[in-house]
C-alpha cells in the first residue's frame, strides 16, 4: 500500500480528531484564562496483578503539582464492556484494600497508594478501574465556580496462564462504514491496540498500523468470553469499489 492510499484512509478520521482537539484546547485555554488550571499526576496508568503468581498488590503514585494541598479519595470500580464499546462502571470495594483510601498531599509532594486485590478470581481475568478523586474544598473567595480533577488507573487482575486469542469475523461494508466483530474465545482481555490491521475492500488492501489503529478505535478492549463490535469510516474511493467479499485480519493476536 502506498502512503497516498494510507492518507486518505485517514484522513476523514484525522479531520475529526483535529476539531476535536481544537476544542479541547479551546477549553483549556478558558481554564488557564481563569487561573484554573492546576491538575496532578497519577502513574503508572494501567497494572497488571497476577494473584496465582504472588503478586496482588500493586503501588500508585499521585505528584501535587500545585502550590496548595490536594485532598483525595480513592474508590476501586469494577469495568464492564459492552459489545459496542460501552463502558459501564460498578462499584467494587470489596474485591480490594486500598491504603490510605483519603489522604491529603501537601504541595509539591507525592503520595503512594498501595491497592490490594482480595477477591476471588476465577479462571477468567477481571477489570477494574482505581478512580483517584480530587475532593472539593470549599472556598469563599473568587468566583465560587472550583474545577476537580479524576483519574482512573485501569487493573487487569490475571489468572495463571492467562492469554487472549482474537478472532475476526461478520464483516461487511455499507454506508461507507466497514464493520466487523472480534471475539475473544481466551480468558484473559485482549485489545486491537498493540497491533497492525489489514483490511481487504473490493479488492483495494489498506494495512493499518498499531498507531494507526490506536487513533481510530476508542475503546480497543475485547474482554475474555466476548465479542465486540468495531467500525471504520472509509475513504469514498474505497467505499465506492465495495460490493464483493470483505475481509479484515489482525496481523498479531489472531486465532
Amino acid at each position: 500500500m502506498n502512503i497516498s492510499t494510507r492518507l486518505s484512509v485517514l484522513a476523514e478520521r484525522n479531520l475529526r480528531a483535529l476539531r476535536r482537539l481544537a476544542t479541547a484546547f479551546a477549553a483549556g485555554l478558558a481554564l488557564v484564562l481563569s487561573g484554573a488550571l492546576q491538575a496532578y499526576e497519577v502513574t503508572p496508568m494501567r497494572v497488571f496483578l497476577q494473584p496465582g503468581g504472588g503478586q496482588n498488590s500493586a503501588t500508585i503514585t499521585i505528584n501535587n503539582i500545585r502550590t496548595e494541598p490536594l485532598p483525595v479519595e480513592i474508590q476501586v470500580l469494577r469495568r464492564v464492556v459492552k459489545p459496542d464499546g460501552e463502558q459501564v462502571f460498578e462499584p467494587a470495594e470489596e474485591e480490594f484494600i486500598t491504603f490510605p483510601p483519603q489522604v491529603q498531599i501537601p504541595a509539591g509532594q507525592s503520595q503512594a497508594i498501595r491497592i490490594q486485590y482480595v477477591g476471588d478470581l476465577g479462571e477468567t481475568a477481571q477489570a477494574f478501574v482505581v478512580q483517584v478523586t480530587e475532593v472539593p474544598v470549599n472556598k469563599l473567595e473568587g468566583t465560587g465556580i472550583q474545577f476537580t480533577y479524576n483519574f482512573g488507573v485501569a487493573v487487569y487482575v490475571q489468572p495463571p496462564r492467562a492469554r487472549a486469542r482474537l478472532a475476526v469475523s461478520d464483516t461487511a461494508v455499507a454506508d461507507g462504514i466497514l464493520r466487523f466483530k472480534v471475539a475473544n474465545s481466551g480468558n484473559d482481555y485482549g485489545f486491537l491496540t498493540g497491533q497492525a490491521l489489514e483490511y481487504n475492500v473490493g479488492g483495494t488492501r489498506v494495512t493499518l498500523t498499531p498507531d494507526d489503529v490506536a487513533t481510530l478505535v476508542a475503546n480497543p478492549i475485547v474482554p475474555p468470553g466476548a465479542t465486540r463490535e468495531f467500525a471504520l469510516p472509509l475513504d469514498r474511493s474505497i467505499a465506492a469499489g465495495a460490493g464483493g467479499p470483505t475481509e479484515v485480519r489482525l496481523l498479531r493476536g489472531e486465532s
